[in-house]
């Protein structure tokens, strides 16, 4: 499996979890564009991804550490795809933060986390 296509899996199960508490994260352009970045900065983000997740600490909640999207644009919003679509996170109207409640930030749990990782490994 490519890098992009692992990233897009990795989208697609957290969308799988957000659509549980009836909110959607990502759609079909979502994907697209994630297949439009090269397989070198995918390989980079999937991997960058993986280490906060598996490091000893773990990561728990949705940040930006587990977003695609933030670490391709190092954090700079304006320039987000996701963000044009969606509306930039951390504005009031964006979709991260209709989705971004407490009960669905805190059903990533790293044990979640690390189960996606497994199901995209395997």
């Amino acid at each position: 499996m490519t890098y992009k296509e692992k990233l897009v899996k990795f989208v697609k199960l957290k969308n799988a979890n957000i659509r549980k508490f009836g909110f959607i994260y990502a759609n079909y352009k979502d994907y697209k564009d994630i297949r439009s970045w090269s397989e070198k900065n995918c390989k980079i983000i999937f991997n960058k991804i993986v280490n906060e997740i598996m490091c000893p600490c773990g990561i728990d909640e949705l940040s930006y550490p587990t977003c695609p999207w933030c670490l391709y644009n190092y954090l700079d919003c304006p320039l987000c795809s996701y963000g044009k679509r969606h509306g930039e996170c951390p504005k009031k109207d964006s979709t991260y933060k209709k989705y971004a409640t407490t009960e669905v930030k805190k059903s990533f749990t790293n044990e979640v986390y690390r189960d996606m990782i497994n199901k995209i490994e395997s």
